[in-house]
């Protein structure tokens, strides 16, 4: 594991019990998506970054308790940006590069789609309309509406340094408006440090301004893929015989690549004809 970028998501809670926030410092991330998607321009690596660094940060809501899909479908730069979170910390993702002539990464008409699934329970799909706006304003409006949730969400990512980042803040019921009007300086004012100070204790502090932050819990990420030769053929053996028939009209092995990491799995008719 030492090979694979690790990237580290704190949940922490302010000492005066008013707000609740989690960052973390998504560069490695970044790392993942260039080595992962090589064929990806900057800028569209930085859109895949922000939506797994939205992912990570609404997963740490439920300390990573279940596995969580981002899907946002539209008609901007991308034309569909997914993001894969389990709960042992694994992270992945895919960027479908849309029309070159147009100008936002993420633009409606389109959906923003939120899938939860845990061991025990059936899975939970949200969709919402794409707004105006990018990933974070997607996120928001998302929390808003489904989970009636008021909650600020600051994403960064520099294309040119790897440089990536984000933070969720959530004011807790009993916030005094002295406290929230405090704290929506503390956001705005946060656009002028550099990306490379905004490490999670810094971001605790920032929030808290100075008072200080309890952890209450720290998660590591690893972006890698979780496609397997197995797992493939167990999901191909399950097709109907005569679409499995289909895959054979041309001579020589069947090629399937996974999109989310790129590698190219060879399936011979044997591996799946009798």
């Amino acid at each position: 594991m030492a090979d694979v970028p690790k990237a580290r998501v704190v949940k922490s809670l302010t000492r005066d019990r008013h707000i609740r926030l989690s960052s973390v410092d998504a560069s490695p991330l970044w790392d993942g998506v260039r080595r992962g998607h090589p064929h990806l321009e900057p800028a569209a690596c930085g859109c895949l970054t922000e939506l797994l660094t939205s992912t990570a940060l609404l997963q740490s809501r439920t300390f990573f308790a279940e596995r969580l899909q981002l899907l946002v479908k539209g008609s901007g730069r991308a034309k569909a940006v997914v993001s894969d979170s389990w709960p042992d910390g694994t992270i992945r993702g895919v960027l479908d590069p849309g029309p070159e002539d147009v100008a936002a990464w993420i633009q409606g008409p389109g959906v923003f789609q939120v899938m939860r699934s845990n061991a025990t329970g059936q899975p939970y799909v949200g969709h919402l309309p794409v707004v105006e706006g990018g990933i974070q304003v997607q996120v928001e409006h998302y929390l808003q509406q489904s989970e009636q949730i008021q909650a600020s969400l600051t994403l960064w990512c520099d294309a040119g340094t790897g440089e990536a980042g984000g933070l969720l803040v959530e004011p807790l019921p009993d916030c005094p408006p002295e406290r929230l009007a405090r704290l929506v300086q503390a956001i705005e004012g946060l656009e002028v440090v550099p990306f490379w100070e905004r490490t999670p204790d810094f971001l605790a502090a920032w929030v808290s301004q100075g008072e200080g932050a309890d952890e209450l819990a720290a998660t590591d990420l690893f972006y890698r893929c979780r496609c397997t030769r197995e797992a493939l053929l167990e999901t191909l053996r399950r097709f109907p015989e005569d679409q499995k028939e289909d895959l054979f009209k041309e001579p020589g092995a069947l090629e399937v690549r996974c999109d989310y990491c790129g590698t190219t799995y060879p399936i011979t008719r044997e591996d799946l004809l009798p």
